[in-house]
């Protein structure tokens, strides 16, 4: 019997069976997996914090799973995010209880590279989380096989002790090498959920090749190497900077385009979008246009530009006309002053 605290309520109780032949440590938590009972046979982790990091990151998660629950509601809460059912952040052992589905895709290492039929549905799971996440506009900042959960259909993130708002100030770095962008990784500026997109698109990268990320530079390059269907999805993925990103609902627009369905999941073949999903598209598209809009600007600032052409101006461009009519007026001049020469002398013979 585990007792701890609910969101709504002082205290709840409920039971857990536990396989203590699975108990792990990792990050300064100790972890027990375990099926909820009278819960439908869920399979859950308890998340006990050791060190005052893993303390830290507790209260994170405990926040942050507050917070899904107001957004999303209990029945509307999506299966692709791990929804935390219990908690007790204080004590001298503090933990939370969270559901989990099949297994870490970290434990599929000695199956890389992933076959293609099952490449790509974990694919569209991957997918289907960052849209989720780009709908709340949460950033996880910890996306890598660790976090993300495979039972064969589905795939489902969990532990969010990094996520933040987007928005917010990153302050410091967050993630882990080799998964975290850039801008992650120098932990300046403010959150954004292209962060994530960087994460996933070097998971998806790892099951396909059975390698690891390397540098943004170095992935644009490996990138041209993979398969056109790959490449075409993780496309403007590893950029230095998230404002030069495709966000995770273009990869989902490109991924449907591939699959030759319905941009909008849903029963049935094809489902007309709900307004929800219109604004959010709209939301992308506009912020993929600013992106867009500020880079150029910036490149005309740097580069001089020729407005005829529509190209930059040369740098060995025509001389002015100043320059040019000069010249005529001395060649002319100079023309004049031989020929006077040239007739003295003739008079003189």
């Amino acid at each position: 019997m585990i007792t701890c605290g609910g969101r709504d309520a002082g205290k709840s109780i409920f039971e857990v069976d536990f396989d203590h032949q699975s108990e792990s440590a990792r990050d300064g938590f100790r972890e027990r997996h375990g099926l909820l009972v009278h819960g439908g046979g869920e399979h859950v982790v308890q998340r006990i914090a050791h060190t005052d990091a893993a303390r830290r990151e507790l209260e994170r998660s405990i926040r942050t799973a507050d917070v899904l629950v107001r957004r999303l509601g209990v029945i509307g809460y999506p299966p692709e995010l791990s929804r935390v059912v219990g908690y007790r952040p204080d004590g001298r052992a503090p933990f939370l209880v969270a559901t989990r589905r099949g297994r870490p895709l970290s434990t599929a290492a000695d199956r890389l590279p992933l076959p293609p039929g099952e490449l790509w549905t974990v694919a569209d799971g991957v997918l289907a989380v960052l849209r989720h996440l780009g709908d709340l506009r949460l950033v996880h900042r910890d996306i890598r096989p660790e976090n993300l959960w495979w039972d064969g259909n589905a795939v489902q993130l969990a532990d969010f002790g990094h996520a933040v708002d987007e928005g917010e100030p990153r302050g410091g770095p967050a993630g882990a090498d080799p998964w975290r962008s850039p801008e992650q990784a120098m932990g300046q500026g403010r959150a954004d959920c292209r962060d994530d997109v960087y994460a996933a698109g070097a998971v998806l990268f790892h099951l396909a090749t059975g390698e690891e990320a390397t540098s943004a530079a170095e992935m644009r390059d490996r990138v041209r190497w993979l398969d056109s269907s790959l490449r075409t999805l993780l496309d403007g993925v590893f950029t230095d900077e998230a404002r030069h990103r495709v966000t995770g609902y273009t990869l989902q627009l490109r991924r449907d385009t591939q699959a030759g369905r319905s941009a909008t999941p849903g029963p049935g073949p094809h489902r007309a979008p709900r307004v929800a999903e219109l604004e959010q598209q709209a939301r992308h598209h506009f912020r993929e246009l600013r992106a867009r809009q500020r880079a150029f600007t910036e490149q005309l600032s740097r580069t001089p530009y020729d407005a005829t052409t529509r190209h930059p101006a040369p740098h060995s461009a025509r001389p002015p006309a100043r320059s040019r009519r000069q010249t005529v007026i001395g060649s002319v001049v100079l023309a004049v002053t031989l020929l006077g020469l040239l007739i003295v002398v003739l008079a003189l013979v």
